[in-house]
């Protein structure tokens, strides 16, 4: 081959490579240059809240009592006792039912020493859970039992299904109020802008009714008053909420 021609082959292999490395080159930067998105923002708060209300429920614990010497003797008693507070739970119009029923053998711990005075050897009681559609009658029923001679062991001011309903309903209401409120100020500090809520998770903390342990009659010459007190009800949530850049 002349040497002109092997010149010329050389010099065109030389353009091929160069080309291809340009092309190579601008692929590659064209590939550089790229974005990615960024990633979608969240922002995650807990908050409570509560609600309270009067209570229009009433529940009234009393139990009629007897003690003596042999199970016999204390059943007996116990009947008589029964027959007396129910007599006079029947004559306030009450709704009530059996909630406990037993006699047993006194433990020789719960006995008082015996130079004090000679101890029952057993015990029985029979109790009532007394259920009133208004708390009007509370005290009444207080008085009805201690009169019958029974006792008055729990005293709870409650509410009614709806009203409970519409008390927890009120309790996620402010507690969602109290979230949405502090997703917005950690937002704005953060230059983001909250847009939807993206999960919630949400729980009762607690509901309060009003409860007396015991209750006092007073005697039989004067009326028992029950201060109702307020029943509360606390929702806790957990939201996430979705944000944006401001």
């Amino acid at each position: 081959m002349p040497r002109d021609s092997l010149v010329i082959a050389g010099v065109a292999a030389v353009l091929v490579l160069a080309t291809a490395g340009a092309v190579a080159t601008g692929l590659g930067t064209a590939g550089a240059q790229s974005t990615v998105q960024p990633a979608d923002q969240s922002i995650s708060v807990t908050a409570t809240g509560s609600a309270d209300t009067s209570p229009d429920r009433a529940v009234v614990h009393v139990a009629a009592t007897a003690q003596g010497n042999s199970s016999v003797v204390v059943r007996d008693a116990l009947a008589a006792n029964s027959e007396a507070l129910r007599t006079a739970l029947d004559e306030l119009g009450v709704d009530y039912e059996t909630t406990e029923y037993r006699i047993n053998a006194v433990d020789e711990r719960e006995r008082p020493p015996r130079e004090e005075r000679a101890s029952a050897e057993y015990r029985g009681v029979h109790a009532y859970q007394v259920t009133l559609e208004t708390t009007d009658n509370t005290g009444s029923v207080i008085d009805a039992a201690a009169e019958a001679g029974a006792e008055v062991t729990d005293v709870e001011l409650t509410l009614s299904e709806e009203q409970r309903t519409e008390l927890r309903e009120d309790a996620i209401q402010a507690a969602m109020t109290d979230a949405r409120s502090q997703a917005d100020t950690i937002a704005a500090a953060g230059d983001l802008r909250v847009d939807s809520v993206a999960t919630v998770d949400a729980s009762q903390g607690r509901y309060v009714p009003v409860r007396y342990e015991t209750a006092d009659a007073g005697g039989a010459a004067s009326e028992t008053v029950v201060s109702e007190g307020s029943v509360s009800v606390t929702y806790r949530v957990g939201v996430t909420y979705n944000a944006t850049a401001a």
